[in-house]
């Protein structure tokens, strides 16, 4: 069995291409999260009325889940609808293996560099991961863009001051606000969880 178990996780590989891409992503997220550090970004904010400061940092992490997204939607549906294979778990796997690696180096560059946004690199990570389970798991490849418009909308219209963002948008919390780091564990696990039930489960999945 071991040696049949051995011979999933490689045809799995194979299947997302996880071993080609996800490397060269961690490797672009480090290296952008280490040059913009705490760099401020200036968007447009509708509920603010003007403009909001963000860090680039906040967008750092799509890198990361922009990868997943398509490591994930990388499929081959006749092979994977038998059910013989446990490729949801290894889809699961990989998920909190690119979670773990961001917060990993997410800490690492906060010590190195001391950008306090550094910090905040796994915790957007899980929320934004967690995010992209959801969404496939409900819409298919066609919400690839959800995750990716995050950031985005929690400027746009999650602004109650300049500087004071609502709590559901999570990635705009400083480091350490226990909420934030709340609703990204409970968004990955929601994630998690529709990811690994059956497709059938869900009318609107697409293939």
């Amino acid at each position: 069995m071991p040696g049949r178990r051995d011979d999933d996780v490689m045809w799995w590989l194979r299947a997302r291409r996880a071993h080609t891409r996800l490397p060269l992503g961690l490797l672009m997220f480090a290296l952008l999260a280490a040059t913009v550090q705490d760099t401020p970004l200036f968007l447009p904010s509708i509920w603010s009325g003007g403009s909001e400061l963000v860090q680039a940092a906040t967008l750092v992490p799509l890198v990361l889940t922009s990868v997943l997204f398509d490591c994930l939607h990388t499929r081959l549906d006749a092979a994977e609808t038998t059910g013989i294979r446990p490729v949801r778990f290894f889809d699961v796997l990989l998920a909190l293996g690119v979670v773990a690696l961001a917060s990993a180096a997410g800490e690492l560059i906060a010590m190195i560099t001391g950008a306090a946004s550094a910090e905040t690199l796994g915790r957007n990570t899980a929320f934004l991961a967690g995010l992209t389970l959801l969404c496939g798991a409900l819409f298919g490849r066609s919400a690839i863009l959800v995750p990716a418009l995050w950031p985005l909308l929690g400027v746009l219209f999650g602004m109650r001051a300049p500087g004071d963002a609502y709590p559901w948008t999570v990635l705009l919390e400083p480091p350490d606000t226990w909420y934030a780091s709340t609703g990204a564990l409970l968004m990955l696990t929601v994630g998690v969880g529709a990811h690994l039930l059956p497709p059938n489960r869900f009318a609107r999945r697409a293939a």
